[in-house]
């Protein structure tokens, strides 16, 4: 595997993850630089350290090696965010959020057509 693509991957698991560098880094023992380079393709990170970040990243191993394959993919995180919001109040107004957004996207998307 190619050192960029292998940083596309871990940016994306961090971002779905809603993790800065800096929290990533304090998370694998590394800092932010190496985060930022690795994540860059401008340097390699180690395939010692790699079960490492999949721990971390909450990923399987696998996922540094696999190009996303959908939207679906995008379920994972929108659920980890769902389920880190404390309160049942706070659930729900995540759902109306969600409800009113879908039907905002959708009347812009008839208005398009």
């Amino acid at each position: 595997m190619n050192a960029k693509r292998l940083g596309v991957r871990i940016h994306q698991a961090r971002e779905q993850r809603g993790w800065s560098q800096e929290e990533l880094a304090a998370a694998v023992g590394k800092d932010q630089r190496a985060i930022s380079e690795y994540e860059n393709g401008r340097r390699k990170l180690s395939a010692i350290d790699l079960p490492t970040f999949a721990m971390v990243l909450e990923v399987p191993l696998l996922y540094f090696f696999e190009e996303p394959s959908s939207l679906k993919d995008l379920d994972a995180p929108l659920l980890n965010y769902f389920h880190d919001l404390p309160t049942l109040e706070d659930r729900q107004a995540a759902i109306d959020f969600l409800r009113i957004l879908v039907s905002v996207t959708r009347r812009r998307m008839e208005m398009l057509e």
